[in-house]
């Protein structure tokens, strides 16, 4: 059944969307193709497999005005994109405001010289207009899925705000771009449609940070976030990356991340889950290329209720590829979390080699994680395995670090940073393991 436009927000909203923003016609056909998929795709719910406690039913978009993304000065956006640069080096710095928060972007000159693009979507529409019509109407840098995923269809009719990375063939750079998506305390129910677009040409290399993060909102108030991430990487480019989403327990997140891979390519991200109402994240990573090779690690930490929904999914489309998932949870109080991985292997994609590992720590008594790995493969010379555990903190193990004078949350801090050290050593952006280190150190004792 299709989606029922009483409980969505109106089309005419995409519609006043282009026409307000001054966009050329074939990007308001997009939005406008897109929201029409968006209405026809059927309305997920909890007996979906991948909508398991997503509480999607209790979601109405109707009751969701639009937060529009901030034009105007740069204010406290200039002071957090510095917040985040005394943690991280940075070759490059956009903080994206919405309401009044304001936004900044910050690149080097030499770097543009070499024709790197790094600014709002919104200033890349009116400044590059014929390299993001050709990103978004061919089929070379952001490819449609096999299968269409809801939400995604529905950021690319509303997006607003979200950023443009461009790197040309053989530009290396060994610095990160950092994106804050940064947004203020709402008093209603308001919704925000960040977008961001990486592309790295031939033999290009990058590094990117993405940081979602809010404020508490009143008790009327609440945040519903669709984020889409569009990455393409060609032949032997090389992209590392680190997604940290700290929101508010007012904010229900969505967010789609698809990868291409050609061949020869390298792409290695983390993802780190440190609050939110509901997060549903789902990574889809398409395997292009023979050679190409691709890392997604992800580190959870959960208190409260909140829950945690992650999706991911390998898709072997060529011989000779590998990839790797590994995910690990922690959760205290009454959080929840459930994991579902797939590997997807072709008939031509002999000599894959595939890997998926879900490990889940319970800290509290009433936390709750399901893991659900899946194997399709259609080729037979390949190597895949996957393995998954669930399991609470060992007692004696608290109760010896207590005796040697550690408070409950100091010896769950050890843990848990043990937890996830061996993650966090994989790490190649300067600065960020011993940030995320901090910000899960913050959460635990607060």
């Amino acid at each position: 059944m299709a989606e029922n436009a009483a409980n969505t927000i109106a089309k005419e909203r995409v519609c006043d969307l282009a026409t307000r923003n001054g966009e050329p016609r074939w990007l308001k056909d997009l939005r406008l193709n897109a929201w029409e998929a968006y209405l026809k795709l059927p309305a997920p719910n909890h007996r979906h497999e991948e909508w398991h406690k997503t509480g999607i039913e209790k979601l109405d978009l109707s009751q969701y005005g639009l937060l529009e993304e901030s034009k105007s000065a740069p204010g406290k956006a200039r002071d957090k994109s510095e917040l985040v640069a005394k943690s991280i080096e940075a070759a490059a710095t956009l903080t994206q405001g919405y309401g009044a928060t304001g936004t900044f972007v910050e690149l080097d000159a030499e770097l543009a010289s070499k024709g790197v693009i790094f600014k709002s979507l919104s200033s890349a529409i009116e400044e590059n207009e014929d390299l993001l019509k050709t990103i978004l109407t061919g089929d070379k840098y952001v490819p449609e899925s096999d299968k269409p995923d809801k939400f995604a269809l529905l950021n690319r009719a509303l997006f607003q705000g979200g950023v443009l990375l461009y790197v040309p063939a053989g530009v290396v750079i060994d610095k990160p771009f950092v994106f804050n998506v940064d947004m203020p305390a709402v008093a209603s129910k308001l919704a925000i449609f960040p977008r961001v677009i990486v592309i790295l040409e031939s033999n290009a290399q990058a590094q990117v940070v993405t940081v979602s993060g809010d404020q508490a909102a009143s008790a009327d108030g609440g945040l519903f976030v669709d984020m889409l991430t569009e990455v393409y990487l060609g032949a032997n480019a090389r992209l590392s990356g680190v997604n940290v989403d700290k929101l508010s327990d007012t904010t229900y997140q969505m967010s789609k991340t698809r990868t291409h891979v050609e061949r020869d390519a390298h792409f290695d991200y983390l993802t780190c889950g440190l609050g939110a109402k509901q997060i549903k994240s789902d990574f889809e990573t398409v395997m292009a290329g023979p050679g190409s090779y691709s890392r997604v690690q992800g580190l959870v930490l959960g208190s409260g209720s909140e829950q945690y929904s992650y999706n991911t999914t390998q898709a072997h489309k060529t011989p000779n590829a590998s990839s790797d998932i590994i995910f690990r949870v922690a959760l205290k109080d009454k959080a929840q979390s459930i994991y579902q991985g797939n590997v997807l292997v072709d008939k031509i994609a002999q000599k894959t080699s595939a890997f998926q590992s879900n490990k889940n720590l319970l800290l509290g008594q009433k936390a709750k994680a399901d893991s659900i790995p899946r194997l399709e493969i259609l080729a037979d010379d390949v190597k895949c395995s996957h393995g998954a555990t669930v399991g609470p903190v060992d007692p004696e193990q608290l109760f010896y670090l207590q005796c040697r004078g550690l408070s409950v949350q100091e010896a769950q801090e050890f843990i848990v940073s043990g937890f996830f050290v061996q993650v966090l050593d994989t790490v190649n952006i300067t600065g960020a393991a011993a940030w995320i280190g901090e910000l899960v150190a913050q959460k635990i004792h607060s």
